[in-house]
């Protein structure tokens, strides 16, 4: 029987995650590699540790990892993210078949190092198991990811570490908490060097509070929600710039995806793609702030939806198992483009298939509801059509959209 995804099993005779200790082997994924280069406290003062928790305290040690972590049986991974209140979907649009007139800056270079690129992922899944705000599609988002990374990008097990909080993580050290993905960011972060590929997911709640440090358009800071942000708080967008893409030295590339409602500018970047459905094509827009920008390197951000929308959780997309709709819409592009597309083709294809989604789950809702009435509150389209659901790129700087993805080969 062939899985619920053509895309979202591991290969079948995957190998466990390694045990500790490692006489004579490389170290295990949370600890740095010997002799690498602290996480640059002098350099940028005031990013290199975790604020301290809600209620004061502080938080437990980094363990060391000691434990099997089992690969997910072949099939489908188990299930996370909230049940759709009515399944995003839009009318179909076009990819766009051109990037923008004014795409001024070449594309960063990124010369590999000696022996070959390095590459780092960290993936992090919140599915808040047992509470009111529980989604469904999460863990299976981050299973995906990993897959996908492995499958196109050549990352290997020992380059990626999963944060989750279903039960199945390694250790505490590897729940999807606010602590733990600060220790996830310090350890993406470490020993950074020119060719190095960083990679960054969040699937979960995404939210927006009022902006502290009058920076945003909109007067409101938007935020990622670790799985227990109840009790330690949300992360602002100002730390995840602050932590992720200040520090990036020249020569390095991160690509992070933000499956969150409110996402578009998650990373607090200088610039973002707006699109025009009549042109089919991207344009940037922005304002450089260098004090948003980085060291040189490059930070790219695809957001779910666009920071005035909300993201689905939903089964519509892959034959009845959550998933959130920007993860599969991602990696539903890379299966059809590609490893070496565009950043444009890229966009257009996830905007093309979520627009479908949203047209798809529109139908469906009018058809149950009769355009409305009770039965359509209920199913949530008493409201009329949903707003299609918009992926939105940023960027620190407004590179060339026509050219490929920077991931290494």
């Amino acid at each position: 029987m062939q899985p619920p995804y053509g895309w979202g099993a591991p290969p079948p005779g995957a190998l466990p995650y390694p045990t500790a200790p490692y006489p004579g082997q490389p170290p295990p994924y949370g600890v740095p590699p010997a002799g690498a280069v602290p996480y640059a406290p002098a350099a940028a003062p005031g990013w290199g540790a975790p604020p301290p928790p809600a209620g004061g305290g502080a938080y437990p040690a980094m363990g060391a990892v000691g434990s099997t972590w089992s690969q997910p049986a072949a099939g489908a991974p188990p299930p996370q993210h909230a049940p759709p209140t009515a399944h995003a979907v839009r009318p179909h649009v076009a990819p766009p078949l051109a990037a923008p007139a004014h795409a001024p800056v070449p594309r960063p270079q990124a010369m590999p190092p000696a022996g070959g690129p390095r590459r780092r992922a960290l993936l992090v899944g919140c599915s808040y198991p047992g509470t009111s705000a529980a989604l469904k599609g999460c863990i299976n988002d981050a299973q995906c990811m990993s897959y996908a990374l492995k499958k196109h990008y050549r990352f290997t097990d020992q380059d990626i570490v999963m944060l989750r909080d279903d039960g199945q993580q390694r250790g505490p050290d590897f729940a999807s908490t606010r602590a733990s993905i600060y220790k996830g960011i310090q350890w993406l972060m470490t020993d950074l060097r020119p060719g190095t590929c960083l990679f960054f997911h969040f699937s979960g709640h995404g939210s927006q509070k009022r902006a502290i440090y009058g920076d945003e358009a909109d007067g409101m800071d938007e935020t990622i929600c670790p799985s227990d942000f109840k009790s330690a708080g949300q992360i602002i967008d100002n730390d995840l710039n602050q932590r992720l893409v200040m520090p990036l030295p020249a020569g390095v590339v991160l690509h992070c995806v933000i499956d969150a409602c409110h996402s578009g500018t998650a990373m607090d970047l200088n610039y973002t793609t707006e699109y025009n459905p009549r042109m089919r094509t991207f344009t940037w827009h922005g304002t450089p702030m260098g004090h948003k920008g980085t060291r040189g390197g490059t930070a790219v951000q695809f957001g779910a939806c666009r920071d005035s929308q909300v993201a689905q959780d939903t089964s519509a997309m892959s034959g009845g198992t959550f998933t959130g709709a920007a993860t599969y819409a991602l990696i539903q592009a890379l299966e059809h483009g590609g490893p070496r597309q565009t950043y444009s083709q890229l966009l257009g294809n996830m905007t093309a298939t979520l627009h479908r989604a949203t047209a798809s789950s529109n139908a469906n809702a009018a058809a149950y509801s009769g355009g409305g009435g009770l039965l359509g509150a209920l199913l949530g389209g008493s409201s009329g059509p949903r707003e299609p659901q918009t992926p939105v790129m940023s960027c620190d700087k407004p590179i060339d959209l026509n050219i490929p993805l920077m991931f290494p080969p």
